[in-house]
């Protein structure tokens, strides 16, 4: 992947332990700044398509956690930069479930595979696939990845699906 990539590194201190619990450290308004308009000349210049705007734990969620669930994806999205699903048709696919409720893991792995990750599509909840959920949840639900196959993450792979794959 490297070889066909542009990697831009963002200096943060990760993960921490506090007194709290397990937190990561937001990154500073002014790197993302910054950031925001470094990545939006190398998409523009290489048109780069949405979907391939992507963190390390995106590609190698198995030994990788960066840029971690603090990264700013969503405001990337919003100055033109990378994929979002868009809340209306997360809502749509939802459809009143319990967002926390568990899904069938086969058809969550379809979704995911669909949109681009590496992941068995065997129905198996084991390791790899809970990693592969995790780094999905931390680029698009960064509120809650603990890697649990659930409704909401479902529905948000599906608003993508729809949006940048139909």
């Amino acid at each position: 992947m490297n070889a066909a990539s542009i990697g831009i590194e963002n200096v943060n201190v990760g993960p921490v332990d506090t007194p709290q619990g397990h937190t990561w450290q937001p990154y500073p308004p002014a790197q993302v700044d910054v950031l925001v308009k470094l990545a939006k000349d190398i998409v523009t210049r290489y048109k780069i398509p949405p979907t391939r705007v992507v963190g390390h734990s995106d590609i190698t969620p198995q030994r990788k956690t960066d840029p971690g669930p603090a990264f700013p994806w969503r405001t990337l999205y919003d100055n033109g930069i990378g994929a979002w699903p868009d809340d209306a048709t997360v809502a749509q696919h939802l459809a009143g479930r319990d967002p926390k409720s568990l899904v069938d893991v086969a058809a969550l792995q379809q979704k995911l595979q669909r949109y681009g990750h590496d992941v068995a599509t065997d129905g198996v909840l084991d390791d790899k696939t809970r990693h592969v959920i995790a780094a999905f949840q931390m680029h698009f639900r960064p509120a809650d990845y603990a890697g649990n196959p659930d409704a909401q993450t479902d529905a948000i792979a599906a608003a993508l699906l729809d949006k940048y794959f139909p």
